[in-house]
Parts: C-alpha cells; sequence; structure tokens
C-alpha cells in the first residue's frame, strides 16, 4: 500500500452509503441503542396564528422571501427559537424560528449557505475523509465549514426550505501533561463519527486550565488531540465515546513526549518539494507503506507518534518520485529535528493533461490510479495549476484512471504503464427533472454518492437543497453518468440510480413525503387460492416495523384497513404468514389482495 491506498477505501465509504444517510435521522446505533432505524412522519399539529413566523421586513426591490421549517429528524418535530443563518457573499442573513419551527427571511437573488446556530440543535454535513491524514490547523478551530453547510439558490419566491438539525452531545474534559499539570492550546479532534456539525464544534483548543468542549452530532467518535510539545495522547486515555443525543461525557486526556520527527523535504535540484504525504513502511515489501502524515506546501513536515521501536518513513509529495526510505530509532522523549529528505531524479511512469468537457485545463484536481492486473498498484495523484500530472512508481500493466471535478462531471480510461500524453477530458454535466406525488411544494436535500462509468467513482459529499414546485422539481449541473443519489427528506433517505446525459435531461419519480393515506380493501388466499377467514392483516410501520393498525378477515376471507401509500400489509393464520405492498400513489381507496406464504418485501417507489 502506498500513500495512493486512499483508493481502495473508496468502496467502504460507497457500501456504507445509504446506512450514513440513515444515521441523519437516528444517530449511530452505539450511539443511541434502540433508536428507529426511519424516522415516524411528522404528524399535522394544529398551530395558532401567534405560533407561526412572522412576516419578514418590508421587501425591498429584487428580494426574494425564503419561508421553511426547521425539523429535529432524530425525534421528526419541530424546533423553535433558533438562529437560522442563510451565508452569502455579501454576509450572514439571520432569523429566529417561532414556536412551530417555521423562519420566514428576506434575501437578494443567490446562492447561499444555510445552516441553523443554537447551542443545542446542530446542522450536519458529512464531510469527504482527507486524502491525506495529519493534524488540522489551529486556525480553523471553531470556524463554520462551508463545505459542510446545505447549499440554497435563492431565485425566487420559496416556500418549504427546511432545514434539518440533531440535538447533539457534548464531550469535554481537560489535557493535562503526565505530571498532571494543564496544558494550553492543544488541539482536541473528534473523529470517525459518520456526520460532522457544521460550526466545527468536533475540534476545540484548549484553554488556560487545559479544558476543552465539544458538541457532536450522534455517532462514535475517537478523540485526537496535537501540541507543538508532545506527540500525541497517552494510551492509556480514554478517546472512544458513543455519543447520543443530549448525552455529555467527561474525560481526561494526557499528551506523552513520545517521538517526533520533524524536517524538509526537498527536490533533487535543492529546490523544496512542496506538498504531498509522509509515508511509514508497515511491513518489509516494497509497495507496504501507507500515508501517516502531510508535507506542508514550503516543503516542511513534523512527524510524530507514541511508538517505540525502529520507524521507517519516507517522502512522497505530488507530482515526484517517493524519496528513499528513512530509519528513526524511536522512543518517548526522542527528537529529531532538521531532518532533510531528498527526492531523487527519476521520469515519471504516466504523465498528462486533464481538462473540462471544453478543453479547459483544470488545475489542481485529484486523480486516482485503480490497477486492473493483479500485481497492480493503487495511487492517487494531484494535478499542478495548469492541469498538468505525473504519476511514479507505477509497476506496467494495465490500469484505470479516474478524474473528477469540482464541476465539470467525470472522466475514467484505461491505460497501460509506461505511457505519457495521456488527455483526460470530463465528461460533463446534465440536468434532473422529477416528479414527487406525495409532496406537493416544499424542498429536500439532494447528495451524490457516486458515478458509475467502468469503475465506481465516489463524489463530494455536498449536499443543495431542491425545491419542490407542484409536485415538480429540476437539478442542474449534474455529472452525465450512471448516476448514485439520494434524496432526504427531513431525515429519510431515498436511493435512486438514474443515466445523465451530457446537456440532456433525465426523469425520475421520488416517492419523498408523508404517505397518502388509503383505504385498503382486500381479501386473504392461501396457496390454494381458497379465502381465509379468521386472517389477522396489519399495516407495519416503516420506522419500528411495528403494527400500526391490524382488522380480521371475515368468512370470505376479506378485510377493510386504514392504511397509506407504500406501506407493507401483512397477514397470519394457522401458522401461515404473507405480505403485500399498499401502491405508491396518492389514492384515497385501492384494492390489495395477499396470498399466505408470499411476500412482497420491495421497497415502495423503488
Amino acid at each position: 500500500m502506498t500513500r495512493r491506498s486512499r483508493t481502495t477505501r473508496w468502496a467502504g465509504r460507497l457500501a456504507g452509503a445509504a446506512a450514513v444517510i440513515a444515521l441523519a435521522a437516528c444517530g449511530d446505533r452505539e450511539a443511541a441503542p434502540g433508536a428507529p432505524a426511519v424516522a415516524a412522519p411528522v404528524a399535522a399539529a394544529a398551530v395558532t396564528a401567534g405560533d407561526r413566523a412572522p412576516p419578514p421586513d418590508p421587501r425591498r426591490p429584487g428580494e426574494v422571501a425564503i419561508t421553511g421549517r426547521v425539523i429535529d429528524v432524530q425525534q421528526q418535530r419541530p424546533v423553535g427559537s433558533v438562529e437560522v443563518v442563510f451565508r452569502g457573499a455579501a454576509g450572514d442573513a439571520t432569523t429566529t424560528t417561532r414556536r412551530d419551527g417555521s423562519y420566514a427571511i428576506r434575501l437578494a437573488p443567490g446562492g447561499y449557505r444555510a445552516f441553523v446556530r443554537d447551542g443545542a440543535a446542530l446542522s450536519f454535513g458529512r464531510s469527504d475523509l482527507p486524502r491525506l491524514p495529519g493534524p488540522p490547523a489551529g486556525e480553523v478551530a471553531g470556524v463554520p465549514d462551508e463545505a459542510l453547510m446545505t447549499a440554497v439558490t435563492a431565485a425566487r419566491d420559496t416556500d418549504g426550505v427546511d432545514l434539518s438539525v440533531v440535538p447533539g452531545g457534548v464531550v469535554a474534559g481537560h489535557v493535562i501533561d503526565r505530571a498532571g499539570r494543564p496544558i494550553r492550546g492543544a488541539l482536541v479532534q473528534a473523529i470517525g463519527g459518520a456526520l460532522r456539525p457544521t460550526l466545527a464544534t468536533d475540534l476545540a483548543e484548549s484553554g488556560g486550565d487545559g479544558g476543552f468542549e465539544l458538541r457532536l452530532p450522534p455517532g462514535t467518535f475517537e478523540l485526537a488531540a496535537s501540541h507543538p510539545r508532545f506527540a500525541g495522547v497517552s494510551p492509556d486515555s480514554r478517546t472512544r465515546f458513543a455519543v447520543s443525543s443530549g448525552h455529555r461525557a467527561e474525560t481526561t486526556l494526557v499528551l506523552t513526549a513520545g517521538c517526533v520527527i520533524s524536517g524538509r523535504v526537498i527536490a533533487s535540484d535543492g529546490r523544496p518539494a512542496g506538498d504531498g504525504a509522509l509515508e511509514r513502511q508497515l511491513g518489509p515489501g516494497e509497495f507496504e507503506f501507507a500515508p501517516t502524515g502531510r508535507i506542508d506546501p514550503d516543503g516542511g513536515f513534523r512527524w510524530s507518534t507514541t511508538e517505540n521501536g525502529d520507524i521507517r518513513i519516507r517522502a512522497w509529495p505530488w507530482r515526484s518520485p517517493p524519496s528513499p526510505v528513512r530509519r528513526f530509532a524511536c522512543h518517548d522523549g526522542a527528537r529529531f529535528d532538521g531532518v532533510v529528505i531528498k527526492l531523487p531524479e527519476r521520469r515519471p511512469d504516466l504523465e498528462g493533461v486533464l481538462v473540462d468537457r471544453a478543453g479547459r485545463p483544470l488545475g489542481f484536481a485529484f486523480l486516482d490510479l485503480r490497477p486492473l492486473d493483479p500485481d497492480g498498484i493503487g495511487q492517487q495523484e494531484r494535478a499542478d495549476g495548469a492541469g498538468h500530472w505525473a504519476i511514479y512508481s507505477v509497476p506496467p500493466g494495465r490500469y484505470r484512471l479516474i478524474a473528477r471535478g469540482e464541476t465539470g462531471g467525470v472522466a475514467t480510461t484505461s491505460v497501460v504503464s509506461p505511457r505519457d500524453g495521456i488527455r483526460l477530458e470530463l465528461g460533463g454535466t446534465g440536468r434532473l427533472e422529477g416528479t414527487t406525488p406525495r409532496l406537493a411544494s416544499g424542498s429536500f436535500e439532494l447528495v451524490l454518492e457516486s458515478c458509475a462509468d467502468g469503475e465506481l467513482i465516489a463524489l463530494p459529499q455536498s449536499r443543495r437543497l431542491i425545491s419542490v414546485t407542484g409536485g415538480r422539481f429540476t437539478a442542474d449541473d449534474l455529472p452525465a453518468c450512471e448516476l448514485a443519489l439520494a434524496a432526504v427528506w427531513r431525515g429519510r433517505s431515498v436511493a435512486q440510480h438514474v443515466a445523465i446525459p451530457a446537456g440532456g435531461a433525465a426523469r425520475i419519480e421520488l416517492a419523498i413525503g408523508d404517505p397518502h393515506a388509503v383505504t385498503v380493501r382486500g381479501a386473504v388466499r392461501d396457496a390454494a387460492g381458497a379465502p381465509v377467514a379468521g386472517a389477522v392483516v396489519g399495516v407495519v410501520r416503516p420506522d419500528d416495523e411495528a403494527q400500526a393498525a391490524t382488522a380480521v378477515t371475515d368468512g370470505a376471507g376479506s378485510f377493510v384497513i386504514k392504511a397509506f401509500s407504500g406501506a407493507r400489509l401483512t397477514a397470519g393464520a394457522h401458522g401461515a404468514t404473507g405480505s403485500a405492498r399498499v401502491g405508491g400513489a396518492s389514492v384515497d381507496a385501492e384494492r390489495v389482495d395477499i396470498v399466505l406464504g408470499e411476500t412482497d418485501d420491495a421497497e415502495p417507489g423503488r
């Protein structure tokens, strides 16, 4: 494995994508035992005029009105008295929700990032895994992360712009040294949860008494701490916490001197090498390396460990060959300062340029190289400002080269190493048009998961708010590919696959919104087609698989039951069971027959 082993982790993240979205509604299973996997629909509540959000200030010329609610997607209820923020080019526009969770705000047309600023209710997002590991910079502590905020386009008056939050938990404590003295200025970070708080409250700097406090969404987190005088957290400290809503945990993190290696990386001509990866050798093989640290843009680095023993590391900046391996005898308190790591002079094995569909170069975009032969090595690389890229130490063989842009789509091609002059062009974008039979007006969050274009390509984990008007919606600038996406409405997710054509439009129907009430009439029969009297028929709730209503068949095997669109019906008699689905259409009545011994467990809308 090399610094490029990042490519082997995409599949694991994509396999769990649906579970990650479900966590937006209920949190981590370990954190909140018994939490429902899918939240129940919000009951329509009687609201007095005084509960509603007041009308915004008088409209100035050109402004648009945005209204909606803040929803706790774990409890599926509105959240009142919280600050709603729309962050745009001119700064923040804010308002406060009323008791029923509603808000109203007027904005100049344009693009915004929307979030909720509150001490208990947390806006959240799903962040991309870092390309290279390493401690965060101190200046980002407490700075809201716009990449985690929901993107909103304010083009016209829009109702139903609902914002999702979860009630968070707290992990707090103190950072001390082995002598028990408080450590000021340590950066404490919670790592590994499925969700991240938009306001970056998962990162804090310890105060003069060593104290810190992290506000986190539900999930399981590992704490890490960094400080210039120390290598890291002692293995004796408790660092793993299962966080649930309203939960508070206390801990003491003991920092240890450990082993610190610092210096700079230079190119073969003596100039600073630029940023990239520091890799540690994990086994005796030539390719058994993994990224464990970062090189700064000026070539400087600082790498630390709390382990004792022989440590072998190498430097591998972007668009450069890897350095020879350096060995260090690490022990508690060891310091290796002023280390100079020099890169060898070598030609790349693969080289080319990355451009968009119009032929414009894409600067600083990432590429992934995946082997097609058993003895190949997966790698990752980054283009320079002119879109030029170069990959080194690629064994001869067949590979799949993959790139994606923040805009412009994705690109894949098969290559054989060695080769130069490769032109990799993004496939462009298209439009998605759709209908929501259950949702006449409102909004949902669109989350892009991956593209299938010969290979599975993970997409940036940004979220955008899509408005629904008259049961219809559109979304532009989607990558042209076989796209896997999720529509998230009040924490509940509907997964879809759709082929987006370059420069064209694809059409889908989404089963989002509150289910429509349906009166179901039908009959229960056995495998031979005979009616079954006295069979118990139940409507299964999607959130906890409990029965929401029941009925008993008459002498002719007939039943009538109140259900909802997309519901699963079950029937049982004399030890035999069966099930069937109510249709997803918004109709008032439907006939559904159930045959014992047969089941239909397909998800509605799939």
